[in-house]
């Protein structure tokens, strides 16, 4: 299988896996954290990602890497996963989505991707590159992270869901996080609980069910 149709295979088949009542979306669960680089002259350059799969999604994705994916060892397996999985997210703007007022922020896969299971919970974690550097001091910076499809629920893991490292590495005490959640429309809920798996979808459904954060630095 080619690494451009692995990832929605897996959650094709994840789906399949799961019990009738859960066919409502979404069908699976990641709780979020991400971290803002800025440089040495105050600019946010790049945003990473935590993500930590819900038990029984992660369980399914390291039994899949272990059968499916080349290496020698679980941890080299989980790797190749990890590598692929970020290739496929390329064409969804890995579910991110930035922009400073009304502008759009372009992003990039910047390094090597890490996928590990720890405590018995799959996390991978991996950096994006900004295309163009944000001075949150001039103007807020706000985000979105969302699966389009809304098959995967998406949600910042308190207390820490979003920090802002100066370029030493330290949390840029200067720096506010404000985190809006989504309060979708009755309707729209109803619409989500009613789709099962293989039902037609609009492809921007995950955005009405997506958190909003807004950063601005002193």
């Amino acid at each position: 299988m080619t690494a451009s149709r692995i990832f929605p295979a897996i959650l094709i088949l994840m789906a399949l896996l799961l019990p009738a009542a859960a066919q409502a979306h979404p069908h699976a669960w990641i709780d979020l954290r991400v971290s803002f680089e800025r440089d040495a002259t105050g600019q946010i350059t790049h945003m990473l990602h935590h993500w930590r799969f819900d038990p029984t999604y992660g369980q399914y994705l390291y039994d899949d890497a272990q059968e499916h994916q080349p290496g020698d060892t679980p941890e080299a397996r989980l790797q190749g996963l990890a590598r692929e999985i970020l290739d496929n997210l390329d064409e969804y703007r890995w579910y991110s989505h930035l922009q400073v007022a009304d502008d759009a922020i372009g992003i990039a896969a910047a390094a090597e991707p890490r996928m590990a299971m720890e405590d018995g919970l799959l996390h991978f974690r991996f950096r994006l590159e900004l295309e163009t550097p944000v001075d949150p001091a001039v103007a807020p910076l706000e985000y979105k992270v969302y699966d389009p499809t809304y098959f995967i629920e998406i949600l910042h893991q308190e207390p820490h869901g979003t920090r802002i490292v100066d370029a030493s590495g330290l949390v840029d005490a200067t720096c506010q996080v404000r985190l809006e959640r989504p309060r979708p429309d009755p309707a729209m809920v109803a619409r989500a609980m009613a789709l099962d798996y293989g039902a037609s979808v609009d492809y921007d459904l995950g955005r009405y069910f997506a958190e909003r954060v807004t950063l601005r630095c002193d």
